[in-house]
């Protein structure tokens, strides 16, 4: 994710936010599983809420979702043209949507190039003066290349309000490398969120593919997010590493991944999944309204109530 300072996409001179309490930053909400074995059950409320913190520490509710950063459009593999997105996200009670679309890859031939990138953040401009209280937001899926590098330079990266990176199985996946690949890409200053298939370890087994303490501890370094799937495709769901990120402070994502408006509303579903695990408020990046995202995605920092 970038956050060095400088003025992004989405900065409007706005001074950094301050943060109370100590210099070592804002408080993390503790596990409900420190020391106990992995938790795979429903936690209650009484569990993880603490009456004398903010409330930014209760469980996640689907309410509490402000809006959505997965999302695809008619630019690249979506159904539904960028206006429909929007109107549809407006109408189900969200504040904003970020638009996610599948930069041009081997894996995604599809996918939008540099051109087309600019022509749809025109109409993004466009729609932002059109769609009165509500926040479109032009972010990008990029698929890691072997070596954990990104396909594109920092001059094309900065285009985009968040970058999303995912990891293409390509035949196959070898726990080394790609736990190689998954932290390069989380060290990365200007990545924002790691996706696939990081998003689906987060409920489940990675059946020894991908070393997930080490990918955890370097989002928490990076400052980079973790995707959670919101229609995760496992019989038996494992919160363990989620409530670890929440433990070392790394933002979640709850997402979608919609490439139809109609499946937007799958959020809803993802929050309730996050509730049942003791997630709080204060660990998922989409509570968070248009003006603190805007905030979070220029210096990095989530509010501590």
């Amino acid at each position: 994710m970038f956050h060095d300072g400088k003025p992004g996409p989405l900065d409007e001179d706005r001074d950094p936010p301050s943060i109370a309490g100590d210099e070592s930053g804002p408080p993390t909400p503790a596990s409900p599983t420190d020391g106990d074995p992995p938790r795979t059950g429903r936690f209650t409320l009484d569990e993880v809420t603490a009456l004398d913190k903010p409330s930014r520490f209760d469980l996640v509710r689907p309410c509490d979702i402000k809006g959505i950063l997965h999302s695809h459009s008619r630019y690249g593999d979506g159904a539904h043209t960028l206006e429909s997105m929007a109107a549809t996200a407006k109408e189900i009670g969200l504040e904003y949507l970020g638009i996610s679309d599948h930069f041009r890859s081997k894996a995604h031939r599809d996918g939008l190039d540099v051109d087309e990138v600019r022509a749809q953040r025109q109409e993004i401009e466009r729609l932002r003066g059109e769609l009165d209280g509500f926040e479109l937001l032009q972010g990008v899926e990029l698929d890691a290349d072997p070596d954990g590098s990104l396909p594109i330079d920092d001059k094309t990266l900065a285009l985009f309000d968040y970058v999303i990176v995912s990891f293409p199985e390509n035949g196959g996946y070898e726990k080394t490398s790609l736990t190689e690949r998954v932290v390069k890409v989380a060290r990365h200053p200007r990545v924002t969120i790691l996706g696939k298939p990081v998003g689906d370890f987060m409920l489940r087994s990675s059946n020894g593919m991908l070393d997930m303490e080490a990918v955890i501890t370097a989002a928490a370094a990076g400052g980079t997010a973790v995707e959670i799937n919101a229609n995760p495709q496992c019989p038996e769901l494992d919160w363990s590493w989620c409530l670890r990120a929440q433990q070392m402070g790394v933002a979640m994502a709850i997402s979608p991944d919609a490439h139809r408006a109609a499946r937007l509303v799958d959020y809803r579903h993802g929050a309730e999944l996050a509730q049942s695990g003791g997630i709080c408020c204060a660990s998922i990046l989409n509570t968070l309204c248009a003006r603190q995202l805007r905030s979070y995605l220029a210096y990095g920092i989530m509010p501590e109530s």
